[in-house]
């Protein structure tokens, strides 16, 4: 739910308005006051014994830049002279001051909004991932003030995130300390650090937790890096701060929402084969181990450079010694590495092919290509983000579509990181 302090998509608005009225209302106030218990001017005879819509279009003349030239005040008791003295030097300073403003506003509007921004999210980075996180934002919240950092200053993305989803945008390097401070971080709501540099978002994050310390179990920081993100976690880095790995994410939840149902399903220990062994398809493996130990019998690794990724895969996490892992060697979207995973297959098992390369297109044929074939497995293919075509491909075609953008909010939602929509 949107503050209702807000006004339009940045915050502040009512709050500078009602008090620029209130000082404009109380110099117009003054001036009148002073006319009508008897104060004259120099060169208008009779103001003050002249009706009320006379001494009320005097009042409001004195905001005029350069004024009426109604002359000096005369008559009437001392304090209501001082009264009207005060309007004429206040009045055309109100007017000055509005224009100077203005001015800063055309030349600066973003800089200018930033200075009243209240109860806003702050995202670093314009890439995929914020823009998804920015996307989900707005569904479910059209107004919050939304505040977004990009080192690259005509990003594409920059222009979508300013006129589509309303947000202010800013270049800048988010590790910045000077920047981060020019966000006002102890008024934000939240803090989404979402660049492609995990040595940023981590910096960011330390520094937010200095600059407003009770911001820090609101801050999302992305690490794409498993493994610096294992560490950090094993050595308690930022420890309040919700640090998150979106492949790790999604795999999470493609294996205890789909893969473990599936395969209690089937009663037997499955075959699955990991169609690409990247940072995807490591972490589905590893997520596999955890969750569904001994719920499958054999695993088949695809990759064009399997062995090398296998072999960090062993350093990093460790096979389980619960089932047989085959290695192929090969690209998933030719047809003889897939008669090299069907040898190693037993057969008699049902099969999980989850299809994960980093090349969605590939992902995208290799399936297409077993529609019709693939007999009894269970196909599911990562994409980014799902569109109505894939999905009329999916239904078609028989396979399963895994969206990393569907699944990581999901996932973050169910951890209450991203409200889910109303």
């Amino acid at each position: 739910m949107s503050d209702p302090q807000l006004s339009g998509p940045f915050g502040g608005g009512w709050r500078w308005l009602s008090w620029r009225l209130l000082v404009l209302m109380a110099v117009f106030a003054a001036a009148l006051t002073a006319f009508e218990v008897g104060v004259g001017v120099s060169d208008r005879e009779g103001v003050p014994t002249a009706a009320l819509a006379t001494q009320i279009y005097y009042a409001l003349g004195l905001f005029v830049f350069g004024g009426l030239d109604l002359g000096m005040p005369t008559g009437g008791p001392v304090w209501a002279r001082v009264l009207l003295w005060v309007a004429y030097f206040a009045a055309p300073a109100i007017t000055t001051s509005a224009l100077i403003e203005g001015a800063l506003i055309l030349l600066q509007p973003e800089a200018w909004r930033l200075r009243r921004a209240r109860d806003h999210v702050v995202i670093a980075g314009c890439g995929r991932l914020a823009m998804l996180y920015l996307q989900r934002l707005r569904a479910v919240d059209k107004k919050r003030p939304v505040v977004l950092v990009e080192r690259v200053p005509d990003h594409p993305n920059a222009r979508i995130a300013r006129q589509r989803y309303r947000s202010m945008v800013l270049a800048g390097d988010i590790a910045n300390e000077d920047l981060l401070a020019s966000l006002r971080l102890p008024q934000a709501r939240r803090v989404a650090l979402l660049t492609g540099d995990d040595y940023a978002n981590l910096g960011a994050a330390a520094a937010v937790g200095r600059l407003a310390p009770g911001l820090t179990t609101k801050t999302l920081v992305h690490v794409a890096d498993i493994r610096l993100l294992r560490i950090l976690e094993q050595k308690g880095v930022l420890p309040e701060a919700v640090k998150f790995n979106s492949y790790r994410r999604a795999a999470r939840h493609l294996v205890q929402e789909r893969l473990l149902p599936h395969f209690v399903s089937t009663g037997a220990q499955d075959s699955v084969v990991l169609g690409g062994f990247g940072r995807f398809g490591q972490t589905v493996l590893a997520e596999l181990q955890c969750a569904a130990a001994g719920r499958f019998g054999r695993v088949v690794i695809c990759d064009r450079v399997a062995e090398q990724r296998t072999e960090v895969f062993r350093e990093q996490v460790g096979f389980s010694d619960d089932y047989v892992c085959a290695v192929v060697e090969g690209d998933v979207r030719h047809p003889s590495t897939w008669e090299k995973i069907h040898e190693r297959l037993p057969g008699h098992e049902p099969v999980v092919l989850v299809i994960g390369t980093g090349d969605e297109s590939a992902n995208l044929r290799t399936a297409l290509g077993f529609a019709g074939a693939a007999g009894t497995a269970r196909v599911y293919v990562r994409v980014f983000e799902r569109t109505s075509f894939i999905e009329q491909l999916a239904d078609e075609c028989g396979f399963e579509v895994v969206s990393t953008a569907d699944l990581l909010i999901e996932s973050l939602a169910g951890d209450g990181v991203v409200a889910r929509p109303r």
